[in-house]
């Protein structure tokens, strides 16, 4: 595999979550992001709290097999390692994260990564979906950190085409980058720089029209330092996360 030259944000996370699996045009985009707002690591490490939780309580519902969206270096406390008896898929459009993806992922049982561009989920590689998922059963999709870089009717179709999609009984876990990045002028200018495409802040009552026929937990859309979580309302809310399911009713 040839070192990549453009740092990529799933390896970004992968660098400030501790992991090993970036390169070092990766590590230098981490520092200079970090250097720019010290906090902006935590962001991110509050965020992956947030799915731990999020994918946990879904799995308590008796849902055993996930579909990861945008899934980046699937390690540091990702979906397999949260519900290490699950089946789970996890996607991307990065070729890098993949092949990478698949390297260390080869001797985990009933996990793979496989291409899947979430602006248009019919891309779903489907030879790797039948591998690993069952269609019958109902599903765990988890949609972080893509939402940024969706427009509202993108996000909006790709929500639909997801629950058409999954059966019933099935379960949504999102996350919205909060308006409160705005605040901080220097990191979205370099957020820009780098994703070289119009980023999407949204609040609460921009989020609630985009989820469709999904039916939002009682917890709501909060922070996802929140999310059934004793720790308190953060100042700036930089991300909002939800659970979502899929009733029997609607199917």
């Amino acid at each position: 595999m040839s070192e990549p030259q453009i740092p990529n944000s799933g390896r970004i996370i992968d660098h400030w979550l501790g992991g090993t699996h970036h390169f070092p045009v990766d590590a230098a985009a981490a520092t200079e992001f970090a250097d720019l707002y010290p906090g902006f690591p935590q962001v991110y490490r509050t965020l992956r709290e947030f799915v731990g939780r999020a994918v946990r309580a879904v799995a308590d519902e008796g849902v055993d097999q996930f579909l990861v969206l945008g899934a980046g270096i699937p390690t540091q406390g990702n979906v397999h390692e949260i519900v290490p008896r699950a089946r789970v898929l996890y996607t991307d459009i990065d070729p890098t994260n993949i092949a990478l993806g698949r390297e260390f992922l080869s001797a985990v049982p009933d996990v793979d990564y496989a291409y899947c561009d979430a602006a248009n989920p019919d891309t779903l590689d489907q030879e790797a979906a039948e591998r690993i998922l069952d269609p019958t059963a109902r599903l765990g999709v988890v949609l972080v950190g893509l939402s940024i870089s969706l427009d509202d009717r993108t996000l909006q179709n790709t929500l639909s085409a997801l629950f058409d999609w999954a059966p019933p009984g099935s379960f949504l876990v999102a996350d919205f980058d909060g308006e409160a990045l705005a605040s901080f002028p220097t990191i979205l200018t370099k957020i820009l720089d780098q994703a070289g495409q119009p980023l999407y802040l949204r609040d609460v009552e921009r989020i609630r029209p985009i989820l469709g026929s999904w039916q939002l937990t009682d917890d709501g859309i909060c922070a996802v330092d929140v999310w059934r979580s004793p720790k308190p309302q953060p100042e700036h809310v930089f991300e909002y996360g939800c659970v979502l399911r899929k009733s029997y009713e609607m199917s």
